[in-house]
C-alpha cells in the first residue's frame, strides 16, 4: 500500500513539474514571436523608362545613396527627397509592356520588408521595340533597413 502511494505522490509531482515546464515554454516563445505591421507609403510613383541613363545601374536606392537625386530627376524635374525616400528599379528588358506593382511593406524588427511584382505585358499585345525598365518611387514614413523581394 506504502508502494502504491509512493507512486502516486512521483506522479502528481511528475505532472506538476512537466505542465509548469509547459507553461513556462509557452510564455517564452510567445514573448520572443515577431510581430509585423503593415506599412502604407504616403506617397508611390511606378512606371517604365527606357534612358539608358536611368537603368544602366539599376536595384534599389535609398535617399542616402548618391545617385538617388540623379534617378528622381530622370523622370521628373521637379521630384526631390521630400516626395521620396526609396526607388527600385528592375533590370532592362527587351520590350516595353512590363509594369512593376507594390504588392505590400511590412515592418519588423525596425525592418522594412518590401514586397514588388514585376508584370509581363499581355500575350499579343502590341508593345514599344526598345530596351525598357520598370521603377517603383516611394515614400515610406522611417524607412529603416530594408530588404526588397520581386516577384
Amino acid at each position: 500500500m506504502q508502494k502504491i502511494l509512493k507512486i502516486k505522490v512521483l506522479f502528481q509531482f511528475f505532472i506538476k513539474k512537466l505542465f509548469s515546464l509547459s507553461f513556462l515554454f509557452l510564455f517564452s516563445c510567445t514573448s520572443n514571436y515577431n510581430y509585423s505591421q503593415d506599412i502604407k507609403p504616403t506617397n508611390l510613383k511606378c512606371g517604365s523608362n527606357s534612358s539608358v541613363e536611368f537603368f544602366e545601374n539599376n536595384g534599389s536606392f535609398s535617399e542616402n545613396d548618391k545617385e538617388f537625386v540623379y534617378k528622381l530627376k530622370l523622370i521628373d524635374e521637379n521630384l526631390n527627397k521630400k516626395d521620396f525616400n526609396f526607388i527600385h528599379i528592375s533590370k532592362p528588358k527587351s520590350s516595353g509592356g512590363y509594369t512593376l506593382e507594390l504588392i505590400k511593406i511590412l515592418k519588423k524588427n525596425n525592418k522594412h520588408y518590401i514586397y514588388l511584382k514585376e508584370n509581363k505585358p499581355p500575350v499579343n499585345s502590341a508593345n514599344i521595340a526598345a530596351i525598357t525598365s520598370t521603377y517603383c518611387f516611394l515614400k515610406i514614413d522611417k524607412l529603416a533597413d530594408k530588404i526588397v523581394f520581386i516577384k
